[in-house]
């Protein structure tokens, strides 16, 4: 028998109840299978990303690395001038950092122009997201602009390649653990 008869000899079992449980389940918004596959919800995206850090908990608020703090200089790609940002993830990594960062951690930097005066030109984001990269310490990178349109995304390669040298201090420059 082929594919397409039992798959229909296999719906043709279903009771009405069965029928009437699975539209309900969808009108509801619920998997219809438990343990339906998510993970695209779950998967990390530029865009849930600004949304988290704009919307959800805005990053302005967070801390700021006890070395640095308000505007300093920067380098390359980020502009002459950063301000850098922790969600609590990191901030109470900071006095218990074991070789790695908590999942869920982000690390915002505010790229300006040249002088503090100027506002953010661009945001360069890390964020740990646990499985995503094992090879990179699992950081999802994203380069956005402050409307939030997503510049790059994901395993970037020039992120992972510049923060490599900062490996042992989980691809942080601007503090050191």
């Amino acid at each position: 028998m082929n594919k397409f008869f039992r798959s229909t000899s296999v719906l043709s079992l279903l009771s009405v109840g069965g029928v009437a449980l699975a539209i309900l389940l969808a009108v509801a918004g619920c998997p219809a299978m438990p343990g339906a596959d998510d993970s695209a919800e779950d998967s990390p995206t530029g865009a849930r990303l600004f949304t988290r850090i704009t919307q959800d908990d805005p990053y302005q608020e967070w801390a700021q690395f006890p070395d640095h703090r308000g505007t300093f200089f920067s380098v390359l790609p980020h502009g002459p001038m950063s301000q850098v940002f922790i969600s609590g993830e990191v901030e109470s990594a900071l006095t218990s950092f074991n070789g790695a960062l908590p999942d869920g951690s982000i690390i915002v930097k505010e790229n300006v122009g040249t002088s503090p005066d100027v506002t953010e030109a661009a945001l360069t984001v890390m964020w740990k997201v646990q499985g995503f990269d094992p090879a990179n310490n699992d950081w999802f990178w994203a380069n956005m602009t402050p409307e939030g349109q997503i510049v790059a995304e994901g395993k970037v390669q020039a992120c992972a390649a510049c923060p490599g040298g900062a490996r042992e201090n989980d691809y942080v420059f601007v503090h050191d653990f």
